[in-house]
């Protein structure tokens, strides 16, 4: 897969990224790193909408409003001033021109057929507060049924929590993951339909559970699910906010090795020992890599994006020699 972006998509002025086994976005906040994400979800989402063969339709017509659908809340209308977003999956090209803030035209340019093809929901994890969410998240699935009402909740969220909540039926390979020696224990499910982590023959309640254990809970119950599998698209949004810099490296652990049984990851961070952990790990692994630093809206592919990425998340350090210099002369 490759995403090229052109004429301020989000705050992104321009950006062109292989998607293929391991991608890493690195950069400060506000470098337009959640943008990458946002569009490919939505590109992914809208593709993996089933529809007929043999009904003599338009496909890019019928992908139009859809795909403005997720812009519009992901972005909410604020994507982009006439920019263009290039999409490459497999020998298809769409290409999709934006006018003012709406998507005017998704052109295709190949031979695709969408019942043909194995695109799978994408998951976009951005933060375990899901598990703070999923009381109300089952409450508006219930009220949906009853009453015609829209809550807009965002589908990256309801995709999450609709993975959290049922077990996967497709014949696929499951990916076990290897959780419970990190967290010490387990997310279950109690009869009541309700998560807990059980640990030490005792359940804790969520509330009660630090947030790096509900990220390593949400890949757990993900894989538990049946959820992981060859050919998934797995979006983490700055995995590392909420973790300390050695299960940063457990994390590192985890993605490398999903990757490597044909999950293609896109990591959004910020964090330097993240970033080394996975350029460390997937080297030892070797599996296929791409890292790119998100810089002054810019997010191109270079040869030196490793050591302008540990360059620039090094400036605090910097700060830090320069207060010791002064300190030290005066």
């Amino acid at each position: 897969m490759r995403l090229k972006l052109n004429n301020h998509i989000g705050i992104i002025k321009k950006a062109d990224i292989t998607l293929e086994g391991l991608t890493v976005i690195a950069g400060e906040n506000d470098s337009g790193k959640s943008t990458i994400g946002k569009v490919l979800y939505s590109l992914v989402r809208v593709l993996s909408k089933p529809y007929f063969e043999g009904d003599n339709i338009d496909l890019s017509s019928q992908y139009l409003n859809p795909f403005n659908d997720y812009i519009d809340k992901l972005f909410k209308s604020q994507i982009s001033q006439d920019g263009n977003i290039e999409f490459h999956y497999d020998d298809n090209i769409f290409d999709i021109k934006i006018v003012g803030d709406k998507c005017h035209k998704f052109e295709l340019k190949g031979n695709y057929v969408p019942n043909a093809q194995s695109i799978t929901t994408p998951l976009f994890i951005d933060s375990p507060f899901i598990w703070n969410m999923m009381p109300s998240l089952k409450t508006i699935g219930q009220l949906e049924k009853k009453i015609d009402v829209d809550f807009e909740v965002l589908e990256t969220i309801t995709d999450l929590y609709f993975a959290l909540t049922t077990k996967s039926k497709e014949l696929k390979t499951k990916i076990k993951l290897n959780t419970e020696s990190i967290i010490k224990g387990n997310m279950v499910e109690t009869n009541l339909g309700e998560f807990v982590f059980h640990k030490e023959n005792q359940n804790i309640e969520l509330i009660n559970t630090a947030m790096g254990i509900k990220y390593f809970g949400i890949l757990q119950v993900l894989s538990d699910n049946n959820h992981f599998y060859n050919g998934q698209i797995l979006i983490l949004d700055e995995p590392e906010v909420h973790l300390h810099p050695k299960w940063q490296l457990e994390l590192a652990k985890v993605i490398v090795n999903l990757v490597s049984k044909g999950v293609k990851v896109l990591v959004n961070s910020h964090s330097p020992y993240m970033i080394e952990a996975l350029q460390r790990y997937s080297k030892k692994k070797k599996i296929s890599n791409n890292f790119y630093l998100a810089d002054e809206c810019k997010i191109i592919e270079d040869d030196q994006a490793l050591s302008k990425i540990f360059a620039k998340l090094s400036e605090p350090f910097d700060e830090f020699d320069k207060m010791d210099s002064e300190a030290l002369n005066g």
